[in-house]
C-alpha cells in the first residue's frame, strides 16, 4: 500500500494509472494528520509526499514520522519542482528517506509505484 499525500489532482491521476497497472492499493490524501492517521492503522510500505501541497508542514512531518515505530515507519519520497530549493532542503532535514524534483517522480513513478508492490 502506499499514501500519496498532495492535493494535484494530475499528479494523484499518474500515480492511480500507474498502480492499477501494478495492482498496488494507494490512498491520496491531503492533510499531515490524514496521512499519519492511515499510517498508523494500515502501515502502508511507502509514502510520496507532494512538498507544494499547501496544508503541509514539512517539519512536523518528519517530526510525526520519527515518531513512529520502525516497524510501522513507511519509505517516505519527498518531491517539488526543482526551482523550489528551500523545500527540497527542509525535506532533507526533516528526515524524508528521498528527496527528488518533479520531474524525477513523475518520470519514474512507475518504477517507483512497483518498488512499493
Amino acid at each position: 500500500m502506499i499514501v500519496f499525500l498532495t492535493s494535484d489532482l494530475m499528479m494523484a491521476s499518474n500515480a492511480n494509472a500507474h498502480a492499477k497497472q501494478h495492482s498496488v492499493a494507494i490512498t491520496q490524501v491531503a492533510s499531515t494528520a490524514k496521512a499519519i492517521e492511515i499510517i498508523k492503522a494500515n502501515r502502508p510500505h511507502l509514502l510520496i509526499v507532494d512538498l507544494q501541497c499547501p496544508s503541509l508542514d514539512i517539519a512536523a512531518l518528519g517530526d510525526q514520522l520519527k515518531q513512529l515505530s520502525d516497524s510501522m515507519a513507511p519509505l517516505s519520497i519527498g518531491y517539488a519542482q526543482h526551482v523550489e530549493v528551500d523545500k527540497l532542503q527542509q525535506a532533507r532535514e526533516a528526515g524524508i528517506n528521498q528527496v527528488l524534483t518533479r520531474g524525477q517522480v513523475n518520470s519514474q513513478m512507475g518504477q517507483i509505484i512497483a518498488s512499493a508492490g
